[in-house]
């Protein structure tokens, strides 16, 4: 489900509160991302075809049997990392005149700063660039993470920004 808040509230008050992610900005407005399909095939594909080349690599070394438990340990840190990767995936997008944040889904900033460009393959993924104050952060948007209309906002934003 996304909703685009285009109606602020002010600061202090009580409809400005969310309980996940910090108090945003009076002038900016709010895109929530589902989780992407997409992004979650892709990334098990990529874990298959991993867990594939290393049996084969081990097997005629190891035997069949002895290459399981390599395979186990491989196939539980890819895990790890993937729990990693999940708690980091953006969960809202905030725009304002002069900023633009992103919030994972336990609440934690990802980006804050102002929108330095994207770069946007085909019409599906958008790679959106981020300046903070210390960095740059580049934060991935799949397209099937929001509406088709959102999509081509945000792309069409971070295109514009990328001309600056």
């Amino acid at each position: 489900m996304i909703r685009i808040d285009r109606q602020a509230a002010a600061p202090g008050s009580p409809a400005s509160r969310d309980s996940t992610f910090p108090p945003r900005r009076a002038d900016a407005s709010r895109i929530l991302l589902r989780p992407s399909v997409a992004l979650h095939l892709v990334l098990a594909t990529g874990i298959g075809v991993a867990v594939a080349a290393v049996y084969t690599v081990l097997e005629p070394w190891l035997g069949a049997a002895r290459a399981v438990p390599p395979i186990l340990v491989f196939l539980s840190v890819c895990g790890l990392a993937v729990a990693a990767w999940l708690r980091n995936q953006p969960a809202a997008i905030e725009i304002g005149p002069d900023s633009f944040a992103v919030h994972a889904r336990n609440g934690a900033p990802i980006a804050d700063g102002r929108l330095a460009g994207a770069s946007q393959w085909g019409t599906s993924l958008l790679a959106i660039e981020v300046q903070g104050a210390a960095r740059r952060t580049a934060v991935l948007v799949a397209a099937d993470a929001l509406d088709s209309g959102t999509f081509r906002a945000l792309a069409v934003r971070a295109r514009c920004a990328a001309g600056r």
